[in-house]
């Protein structure tokens, strides 16, 4: 084995809606201030971590595959390796489902450095309400109880992609049993967290404490994570998408994400797991905490904070918001998409009238620069004036 070296590689591998998406923002945003810290984050480009896992995994998305992710994940390891402080953070949700061969290539991309893997989680409720709702960003249309049956029925072999695709990046024991063959078990961090309306302020501090960021070195400001929907915006979301989804194409996440999802809703009517589950969810908590808390990995947190607590008083499941309701929340989309064009449409305006200024401007300077020149300048543009004026 090769000898190791004083530096340190953090790869924060999972798990999806359990603020990864913060924590790449995060990062990115305070890549250069992480650098003048001593802690690479070796990205060129905000979205430039999921191509290098689409690399690693040779996978592609949507049934798309981008060409600039070939080799992605060799340059991001090459300025890695070229780092001259101690401490490399790589952070992508996606890195939960690897084979055991892909995650020898990543550690040994690293090497001779000393590899660390970071997994975060938290309550069986929350992370299926928040991956349902992922699911539904991107175009999906089950609905949210047959979403939760299956799964707990099937396991990873509910429909696809929701049983693979659940099971093989949310589960704590299947990740870090195939990380587990790879690098050493106390290489291997397990960052557990409260129910997502604790905020992110917990994974952060969390985060630094395993990869010894000092925190005050970092600016969050600015930096959000994503707030959970409502049981009645993600219903109406879900039941756009049978319309939407086909009509935008590849226009279809950033239309949702940057328009119609201001106005879904994250307040009124939060979700919960349903009842039928509760005691389900209470025994593979059990099982998942019991083989954490003797499994030999550093637990960064509390494992009780990974108990499903019971639904709040006001939750509601999205299978049964009715349909009066789903037309009063669709008004206000309406109203609030409306509201985005018309502010749109002005800026455009503002921005067409700025160029009209500034063609006058330079028109202006123009004929500053004419009547300072020489005689023969005025005459020779007296000429090219008459000769505009010619009909022709």
């Amino acid at each position: 084995m090769p000898e190791r070296s004083d530096r340190s590689v953090f790869l924060h591998v999972g798990a999806p809606a359990a603020g990864a998406g913060f924590l790449q923002r995060a990062l990115w945003a305070n890549r250069n201030r992480l650098g003048a810290a001593g802690v690479s984050y070796p990205v060129s480009g905000p979205r430039e971590h999921f191509g290098a896992v689409m690399d690693l995994r040779e996978m592609s998305w949507g049934g798309h595959r981008d060409p600039a992710w070939d080799g992605a994940w060799d340059r991001i390891a090459a300025r890695a390796r070229a780092f001259g402080g101690g401490t490399v953070v790589f952070s992508q949700e996606l890195l939960g489902g690897v084979s055991e061969e892909q995650a020898k290539r990543a550690v040994a991309s690293f090497e001779p450095a000393d590899v660390h893997v970071v997994f975060a989680t938290r309550d069986l409720g929350s992370q299926l309400v928040l991956d349902w709702q992922e699911q539904l960003r991107h175009t999906h249309t089950v609905p949210f109880g047959r979403f939760v049956d299956d799964l707990v029925e099937f396991g990873a072999a509910a429909p696809e992609p929701y049983g693979p695709m659940f099971w093989g990046l949310h589960d704590p024991l299947r990740v870090l049993g195939t990380w587990e063959r790879v690098v050493p078990r106390e290489n291997i961090h397990v960052i557990t967290l409260p129910a997502p309306e604790a905020g992110p302020d917990v994974l952060w501090k969390r985060y630094c404490e395993v990869t010894g960021i000092d925190p005050r070195a970092c600016d969050l400001g600015g930096v959000e994570d994503v707030a959970p929907l409502s049981a009645v915006g993600a219903e109406l979301l879900r039941r756009l998408n049978v319309r939407i989804g086909p009509a935008l194409g590849g226009d279809y996440e950033w239309a949702v994400r940057e328009h119609l999802e201001a106005g879904l809703g994250t307040g009124d009517a939060p979700m919960g797991l349903p009842a039928r589950h509760h005691d389900w969810a209470a025994a593979r908590t059990e099982e998942l905490t019991g083989a954490l808390r003797s499994g030999g990995h550093r637990i960064v947190g509390d494992l009780a904070e990974l108990a499903v607590a019971p639904s709040p008083a006001d939750a509601l499941q999205p299978d049964d918001v009715p349909d009066e309701v789903i037309a009063a929340a669709s008004l206000e989309v309406v109203a609030t998409l409306l509201e985005r064009l018309a502010d749109a449409r002005q800026r455009v305006g503002l921005a067409h009238l700025r160029g009209r200024l500034a063609d006058v401007r330079d028109s202006l300077d123009h004929l500053v620069e004419t009547a300072a020149a020489p005689t023969s300048g005025l005459q020779r543009a007296a000429r090219r004036a008459a000769a505009a004026r010619r009909p022709r």
